[in-house]
Order: structure tokens, then C-alpha cells, then sequence
């Protein structure tokens, strides 16, 4: 049986993982996802054990029973915190808790049986005349168990109900004192023992009903509510009569009522009512009442002797006593000096009881003079105690107090000056001359300040934007010049003292130099960092910098042998432009003499120019003969800029250096820049016999200054020799002509001789 069973819970364990397994992967939200939960009871009899939880969040509460072997389970559970209970008759009870999915897989639970005996108790119910038939009594041992209820120990429980004869009688129990609760319909709640087995009940009647509907936070009425009354007056509980949308409690004449109503969807509500004085109607908004935020209900007592059945009253929220309120006080504006709060004398001190808690809410202050939870006072020289008084919603009160000490006495400061080249230098005391910035350290001592009471700060500040604290310190100035010292001591009440020293520091940094240069263009702008032939150039050396902050001079050579010049900025016109450009140098200096030299190569840009060339030469004919007559033409055009002189386009005879054979003139105003524009010269040539180049040349005489005088073209032209070939040809034909006529003139005469 016992292979059989393990077997079983070993079936169940690995499926119970796998399905865990499973719900992991499927969604990396657990909060959100369906959790199964697989649980076992170890006991002699593990089976029918009642297992309850109740998801603390919502309330909800769902009940199952375990198996045969003892296994239980629930499906798809939310996740979150859940209270657990585990209960069957003959056995102490178990609460447990689950964080879900966390605890899963579910450890097992073991219950121990109840203690037995051989006692026989009897209870005889009535209402002090006639005998109660079918009240259900509740017997609760003395052996503590887990219980619902926090703080409140109450046992193992037995339940059964009376007879006509008003008697419910209860068999095997232990020699042991039983707490009795008894519960009827029509009367209130019992409460009393088994030192005294007779339990009167006392009848409900109408002179106190009082009527509560339940509504939700939308105004609708709610008839499945759960609601039930708690009597602080006499410590019972009662539950309501429900009559539709409508539900009755009886509480006796002046008692102290806390009403509560739950529903399954809603946060609880709680209603007091301080003395009942007759019937009364009320309406409960579940959802509504701070008490209820956390999903738990909060009482002021416990009922006497537990008062509480196996399952809770409210049958899906937990019940705790009210702790009462924490009353809790925060200061600021003080100084804790061994538990008191230290402020100069005079000065206000804000204190704030907003800290304070309460598990049931409705919070109320008193200062004694005020009932805010903020509050504010202003204290002469001496010791005062303030105390905060906080009461919750159900009348319970705490205190807290704080004491304010107030000191009406400043420190008296001081502080010597010790200047040291390294950390190892002894050093020398400051004698006002002796502090290079960036080198020397300067210690600090406020050692020497006094107080009555103790100074509690040192803050320093070195008069160049930098600060520190404590009694010694040490500082290196960066910066020259004179900077006010200045440290103030503050005792633990808050009163100070200032104490100042002059420190001169001296200059020993080169400045830095640095400067640009600009021109202005033919259409007004400014052009950085560049320079035209001809034009003046703008410099300004504001860039450069001294961390004396002090005036600077400046001396600037311009690298082509002109004089020098002064200022932060001035302009130069630079002439007889070279390839090299020119070096300019910029020497700054500060008031010490510290210097420093900068320098950059400026080549100014030359300015534009006309440029003028030939784009084509051509002949009137290409073969001549010597002696020919040859037209050379010429186009001529303009880039760059237009011009308005005239010059001379000359031709020469093989090359610049040969005989020059024509010159045109051109006038520069009607000939119009652009590469599409062009003017066409010529000039006549007797050509000469041989190959010969025909150069021609633009701006021949230098006239107009170009930016390039490639304004040059050349090309080749073959001349014949003179020929008399024709001469010879002619006189040929005239002779075969004669020779011809001759004959002719000689055939005919023949044929005349013969004829006859």
C-alpha cells in the first residue's frame, strides 16, 4: 500500500513539475498566468482533510478535499499571496501561506492528531425558560493550534447541535476546560466554557435593528453581500438576517458596533456606530473605507475567549485587531546631538506628524496648539519638549515626543595660512608674497576656532569659484590676483561665525596667444581666415587669453619688411606678392612679462583678371603658292573679367621672335566676356615659300593686366615654290598643232597629184 501510494505522489510530483515547466515557458508573466497547485497531507489518515485558501488580494476564497493518499489541488490560481488553512475533525488544525507561482511545487504538510480521552460533556442551551433546539455549539480546546484569527490562539474544534431537549452532547474528549461558543437563530452569540455547561441565550428583539443596505462604488444594491456586526460593548459577534437587498443586526442599548460587509468582487466596508440608541438604517459602500485597503479587517478587541468557528466569520477576509495608531515625528531645521534636536535660538523648526501610520486610517493630529499634520514653532534659548498626539478612526490615541534644544551662542573662528611647494615641504607661514598659482599649496588650519558647545562645520570658500570643508584644508590657486579666503564655522545648533584672509597669488603663466585675420570682398562681406593682393587685411588677436585676466600686449610683424604694429587688432595691405606668402607673428604679453608667440604663412589670393586668348586661327588658303595672297583670321575672346582697353592682336612669322606680318586692334569694350562671345581679326599675308608657322598673339604690347598671358596660337601652313611647267606644255601643243596642219595640208595635195 505504502509502494502504492508513493508511487502515486511520485506520479503526481513529476507532473506537478512538468506542468510548472510548462506554465513558466508560456508566459514570463506569472502574475498574469494560471497556476495549478499540487499539494499532500501526511498523517495516520490523510484523507478528507478540509483545505481552504483565501487570495489575501482579493478576498476570494475556494475550498477542496484531499484524496485517498492524501493529495489535493487547485487550477488555475491567480498569482499572488494566499492564507492557508488545513482542518479535519480529530486533528489540530494548519494555517499556512503560499506566494504563488514562487512556492511551487507545494511542500507537504503534516497534522497531528488531536488529543483524546474518555470525558463526556454535555451543554444545555435556552433562553432561561424553554430549552434551544438546533443551536450549533462549538467546543474549542485548549491545545493551541493555528488560527484564523492573528494573535488569538484557539484549538482544536468541535461542532454539534441541540436537541429539543435544548442538549448537544460531546464524547471522547480530554479531562481539559473547553471554550463554548453557541450560535442561534433569533438570539446572539454565546460565548462561555465547560466549567459551566448551562448557556443561556438571550433573545433578539427590534428595539435596536438596525438596517444596512449594501451598495457598490456605482450605486448598485448588492444582495449577495456578506454582512455581520461586531459588539464591542460585550465582545460578540453577530450575523446578519438577510431579507432581499436588506439586512438586520440587534446590538443592545448603547453598544459600540463596528458593522462590516463584504462582497466576493469588492474590498470590504466598515461602519461604526459609537452608541446605539435605538433602530437605525445605514448604508454600506463596499470598496469605500481605508480600513480595508490591504484586504484586511482590523477590529479593537478580539472576542472574549476566541469567539471563532473553524472557519472565519466573514468567510472570505482575515481579521486582526487593530494595532492602533504609530504616532511619528520628523524634524527639520535641527542638528541630532545624542538623541536632542539642536537649533539656534530663534529660528523656527518645522516638525511633520505625516509619517505617522494606521492600519484602520482616519488620522488625526493634536501639537497641542495645532491639528494639522504639519506644524512649525520657533524656540528661545533652552530645552523644549514637543510631543504629537495621533488618534486612528476607532478612537485609539498614541503619542511621540521630540525635545529642542536651543542654543543662542556663535562659534568664534579663526584660521592660519601655511604655503608648501610639495606635500613633504614643511612649508612657511603666508607673508603675502609668497603663493605662485598653480604651484604653491596653501594649507589651511581653523583648528584653533572655538564654541561652547563644540563646532559641528568648517565650509571654506577661495574666492575663485572653488569651496571645501573641514577643519584643514589645502588649496592650489590656479589663477593670479587677489582672492578673499573665506571660512565660516558652524556649531551643531546652527549659529556661525565668519572668519576672511587676503591671499595674493602670483602671475607666473604664459598667456596664450592666438589671433585671425579677414578681408572685405567686393560685395562688402567678410572672408575668414584669407587675404587679397591689394586689399587691407583685418587682423584681431581677441582670441588669445591670460588667466591673470589683465590687460595684454600685443606686437605684430608682418614678414615682408614693413614696420611693426601694437593693439589687439590692426590691418596690413600686403604688396610684391611671393610664392612663399609671408610669416606673420603675433608676440602677447601680460602685465608680468609673461609671453608667448604665435605665427602663421599668409599668401594673399591674387585679385582677379581679364583673361584673353585666341581660341582659333585659320587661313583663306590652306596650299598657296609663293607670291599667293593669304587672309589670317583670328577669334578672339575674354574669361575671367570684362575690360574696356583696346589692344593689339599681332601675327608673326614663325614664332614670337620671327617677322611680325599684320597687327589688328581690338577695343576691349566691345568685346564681351564669356567663352560663348568672341571678335574676329585679320590681317593679309604675300605667302613665301617653305613651311612656316603662323604665330599670333594677343595683347601683344602688355596693355592688359591678365591673370594668365596664355593668350597665344600657332599653326602650320605649307607655301609652294613658283612653277613654268605650263609654259613648256604650251609650246608643245602649238608645234603638234603646225606639225598637224602640215600634214594635213600636204594629204590633200597628194591626193590632188595623184588624182589626175
Amino acid at each position: 500500500m505504502t509502494e502504492k501510494r508513493n508511487s502515486r505522489i511520485a506520479l503526481l510530483a513529476v507532473a506537478m513539475l512538468l506542468s510548472g515547466a510548462l506554465l513558466g515557458l508560456m508566459s514570463e508573466d506569472s502574475s498574469a498566468a494560471d497556476n495549478n497547485a499540487v499539494g499532500f497531507i501526511s498523517s495516520a489518515d490523510p484523507s478528507g482533510v478540509d483545505v481552504t485558501i483565501i487570495n489575501q488580494a482579493t478576498g476570494e476564497s475556494s475550498s477542496t478535499t484531499s484524496a485517498d493518499d492524501g493529495s489535493y489541488s487547485f487550477t488555475d490560481l491567480a498569482g499572488g499571496e494566499y492564507s492557508v488553512r488545513y482542518s479535519k475533525a480529530g486533528y489540530l488544525s494548519v494555517l499556512d501561506s503560499w506566494s504563488i507561482p514562487s512556492d511551487l511545487p507545494l511542500a507537504g504538510v503534516s497534522m497531528d492528531a488531536a488529543p483524546s480521552g474518555s470525558e463526556t460533556v454535555t451543554i444545555n442551551v435556552n433562553d432561561g425558560s424553554e430549552n434551544v433546539d438546533g443551536a450549533t455549539v462549538y467546543l474549542m480546546s485548549s491545545t493551541e493550534e493555528d488560527s484564523w484569527w492573528a494573535d488569538v490562539a484557539v484549538g482544536y474544534t468541535v461542532s454539534g447541535n441541540t436537541g429539543a431537549d435544548g442538549n448537544a452532547i460531546f464524547a471522547g474528549l480530554t479531562a481539559d476546560s473547553y471554550a463554548v461558543r453557541v450560535e442561534a437563530e433569533g438570539f446572539a452569540t454565546a460565548l462561555g466554557s465547560t466549567d459551566d455547561t448551562n448557556i443561556v441565550l438571550t433573545a433578539l428583539d427590534d428595539t435596536n435593528k438596525q438596517t444596512v443596505r449594501v451598495y457598490d462604488t456605482a450605486g448598485n444594491p448588492l444582495g449577495d453581500a456578506t454582512v455581520f456586526m461586531y459588539d464591542a460593548t460585550t465582545s460578540s459577534w453577530y450575523d446578519a438576517t438577510k431579507v432581499g437587498y436588506t439586512y438586520y443586526l440587534h446590538p443592545s442599548t448603547g453598544a459600540e458596533v463596528y458593522v462590516y460587509a463584504y462582497h466576493g468582487s469588492h474590498e470590504p466596508s466598515v461602519a461604526k456606530i459609537s452608541s446605539v440608541a435605538g433602530p437605525d438604517t445605514h448604508d454600506v459602500v463596499v470598496g469605500s473605507n481605508s480600513a480595508a485597503d490591504d484586504g484586511i479587517i482590523y477590529i479593537n478587541a478580539a472576542p472574549s475567549n476566541g469567539g471563532q468557528s473553524m472557519a472565519p466569520m466573514s468567510g472570505d477576509r482575515m481579521i486582526k485587531l487593530n494595532p492602533g495608531p504609530s504616532a511619528s515625528i520628523d524634524v527639520t531645521g535641527t542638528t541630532d546631538v545624542d538623541g536632542s534636536h539642536v537649533v539656534a535660538a530663534g529660528s523656527s523648526v518645522n516638525f511633520s506628524g505625516s509619517s505617522s501610520s494606521s492600519v484602520v486610517g482616519g488620522i488625526t493630529y493634536s501639537w497641542g496648539s495645532s491639528s494639522s499634520s504639519d506644524y512649525s514653532e520657533s524656540f528661545e534659548a533652552g530645552e523644549h519638549t514637543v510631543t504629537l498626539t495621533v488618534t486612528d478612526g476607532f478612537g485609539q490615541s498614541n503619542a511621540a515626543s521630540v525635545t529642542i534644544v536651543a542654543d543662542g551662542t556663535a562659534p568664534d573662528s579663526t584660521f592660519t595660512a601655511t604655503v608648501k611647494s610639495n606635500t613633504d615641504d614643511t612649508g612657511s607661514a603666508y607673508n603675502g608674497s609668497n603663493v605662485d598659482e598653480d604651484y604653491s599649496m596653501v594649507v589651511f588650519n581653523a583648528s584653533s576656532s572655538t564654541d561652547d558647545v563644540g563646532i559641528d562645520s568648517y565650509s571654506w570658500n577661495f574666492g575663485d569659484e572653488s569651496t571645501d570643508t573641514g577643519d584643514v584644508v589645502s588649496h592650489i590657486f590656479e589663477n593670479p590676483g587677489d582672492h578673499v579666503v573665506t571660512m565660516t564655522a558652524t556649531d551643531a545648533a546652527g549659529n556661525s561665525d565668519t572668519h576672511e584672509m587676503t591671499v595674493s597669488v602670483n602671475d607666473v603663466t604664459n598667456p596664450s596667444a592666438e589671433f585671425n585675420w579677414s578681408y572685405t570682398n567686393e560685395t562688402g562681406g567678410m572672408v575668414s581666415n584669407a587675404a587679397m593682393e591689394g586689399e587691407p587685411t583685418h587682423f584681431d588677436a581677441g582670441g588669445s587669453s591670460d588667466n591673470s585676466n589683465g590687460a595684454l600686449t600685443y606686437l605684430w610683424d608682418f614678414g615682408d619688411a614693413s614696420n611693426v604694429s601694437t593693439g589687439q587688432t590692426v590691418s596690413h595691405t600686403f604688396g610684391n606678392l611671393t610664392d612663399e606668402g609671408f610669416n606673420v607673428v603675433l608676440t602677447v604679453a601680460d602685465a608680468a612679462g609673461n609671453e608667448d608667440v604665435i605665427s602663421y604663412n599668409i599668401k594673399p589670393a591674387l585679385k582677379e583678371r581679364p583673361d584673353i586668348f585666341i581660341s582659333e586661327l585659320s587661313f583663306s588658303d590652306n596650299n598657296p603658292a609663293e607670291g599667293d595672297t593669304v587672309t589670317l583670321d583670328a577669334t578672339v575672346k575674354l574669361l575671367g573679367m570684362n575690360i574696356t582697353e583696346a589692344f593689339n592682336v599681332a601675327f608673326y612669322l614663325d614664332g614670337p621672335e620671327g617677322t611680325q606680318i599684320g597687327v589688328a586692334s581690338v577695343d576691349g569694350a566691345n568685346l564681351s566676356f564669356g567663352i560663348e562671345h568672341g571678335v574676329n581679326v585679320s590681317v593679309t599675308w604675300k605667302a613665301t615659300a617653305g613651311t612656316h608657322s603662323i604665330y599670333v598673339m594677343a595683347d601683344s604690347l602688355n596693355i592688359i593686366d591678365e591673370s594668365e598671358e596664355k593668350n597665344e596660337l600657332s599653326k602650320i601652313i605649307t607655301v609652294s615654290a613658283e612653277d613654268d611647267s605650263s609654259d613648256v606644255t604650251s609650246m608643245v601643243m602649238i608645234i603638234a598643232v603646225v606639225l598637224l596642219s602640215v600634214g594635213s595640208v600636204g594629204y590633200i595635195y597628194r591626193d590632188s597629184l595623184f588624182s589626175k
